[in-house]
């Protein structure tokens, strides 16, 4: 369990003495935790664990240096769960970055933020997702890119991305947990391009003056391969007598099949393939034998708009992004308030309220998500005091199908260089069609303790 451990000190070892004629110029810095979750009940699903605790060790080290003609970063992230025994190494920042008083050039792998939402940011869309543990995308994963940027004074900023080779993200096995009913096949996976094409994004950044207040606001445009999949029903997890040939011109008939579907049946997904299937295909599909989940992974454009307006103790924020897919347009957005209590309750802390509305038109013929039709009202009281202590509470509340998450989430610096954390997550699922019945055996306990270098 702690070969994702291991390496990373190899490479961190290897970073540290990799440029001595730099040395004094050398910048390291790092983080080791280690998490234990507890689950409330055994899984939902057949493989799952049982109720219990699972050990999750983390680790993230990195570099920074000048090396006169650019600055070099290098970050690596890696991970292990005790129960599951899922690892993950990744290379988050590894990138040479260079420029001068008005623009930027950065190549390498980084991980870039879009978004001013708090429960979550559908513009944000350059780095694939780390599904470790949550659906909610909050987690990345490193992207080869070239982004060159250009500060052009009273228009604000100007970025444009290249992004070199499509991240697969790490869809689970039986043992996760969360995970989706039948677990994807990863090396089944379909792409209507190719996995090695290059995606084009633009964001233009700016801050106005507005009345008593400022306005942050980006504009966005984003061309390539959608980071979250459409799970179709077809040949995966392959076993004999199905030899490969036939798994692939089954593929390729479901692909066909998905093709020709338009927005508006109630039917779930699988079943509207199922009939638009030429015969052949129906009989494999109700044969059972080596029918699974198959990760489709369309090409898309992506226009987004981030707005955030401050004025005293009010910030608005609306976030919103429209799609262009195959199938379908559709559109997806969040819109808020927050509002900041200084001094509250007489103490020097800060109590921050805001609520949400999110909105999502996909229909199902689009990947999965639970931001469709919810209101997110959240809590925090930072007691703005020498160990940055915070407690926050929050909770998503389906408006259509009656399902509500709620989480706590309590930090605290031990010491200069240690923090100790504790998380809960409760879902209550509003009935079987509602996307949180998948969830409904999750609630966890969360402790983690980190230490910092």
């Amino acid at each position: 369990m702690f070969k994702s451990l291991k390496l990373l000190g190899l490479v961190a070892c290897v970073a540290g003495v990799g440029m001595p004629g730099q040395a004094e110029e050398l910048s390291f810095s790092g983080e080791l935790s280690l998490t234990a979750r507890y689950y409330e009940d055994d899984g939902l699903f057949f493989g799952q664990p049982s109720s219990g605790t699972s050990y999750i060790p983390e680790g993230r080290f990195g570099f920074r240096t000048d090396l006169g003609f650019a600055e070099a970063e290098f970050e690596v992230y890696g991970r292990a769960d005790s129960r599951t025994g899922s690892e993950l190494v990744d290379i988050q920042k590894a990138y040479l970055l260079t420029g001068g008083d008005r623009w930027s050039v950065l190549v390498g792998s980084d991980i870039v933020f879009w978004g001013v939402a708090e429960s979550y940011n559908p513009v944000n869309i350059i780095n694939q997702n780390d599904n470790f543990g949550r659906f909610d995308e909050t987690r990345k994963l490193g992207q080869p890119m070239v982004n060159v940027n250009f500060e052009s004074g009273a228009l604000g900023t100007f970025s444009f991305y290249g992004l070199f080779g499509f991240r697969e993200p790490d869809l689970g096995t039986t043992s996760s947990r969360p995970r989706f009913i039948v677990v994807p096949d990863d090396d089944v996976a379909i792409f209507e391009k190719s996995s090695d094409k290059i995606d084009f994004a633009f964001r233009n950044t700016n801050t106005v003056g507005i009345g008593n207040g400022s306005l942050d606001y980006a504009v966005s445009y984003f061309n390539g391969t959608d980071r979250t999949p459409v799970f179709l029903p077809g040949c995966a997890n392959r076993r004999f007598p199905v030899s490969v040939p036939t798994c692939n011109a089954v593929n390729r008939s479901i692909l066909a099949s998905y093709a020709g579907l338009r927005p508006g049946s109630q039917l779930p997904l699988a079943g509207q393939v199922f009939l638009n299937a030429p015969l052949p295909t129906q009989l494999f599909l109700l044969s059972g034998a080596s029918v699974g989940a198959v990760p489709y992974y369309q090409e898309i454009e992506q226009v987004g708009v981030e707005l955030a307006y401050a004025t005293g103790n009010w910030v608005w924020k609306f976030e919103g992004a429209q799609r262009f897919a195959q199938n379908e347009d559709y559109f997806l957005g969040v819109a808020g308030v927050e509002y900041r209590f200084n001094q509250a309750f007489g103490t020097p802390g800060a109590l921050t309220l805001a609520a949400e509305y999110t909105y999502d038109d996909r229909s199902n013929l689009q990947p999965f998500t639970v931001f469709d039709d919810d209101v997110f009202v959240s809590a925090r009281y930072d007691f703005n005091n020498r160990l940055m202590s915070s407690i926050t509470l929050s909770g998503l509340f389906d408006m259509g199908n009656g399902g509500d998450v709620y989480m706590l989430d309590i930090s605290s610096r031990l010491t200069d260089s240690t923090q100790i954390s504790f998380s809960a997550t409760q879902v209550d699922f509003g009935g079987f069609f509602d996307p949180l019945s998948l969830l409904t055996r999750d609630d966890y306990y969360e402790l983690k303790l980190t230490y910092f270098f």
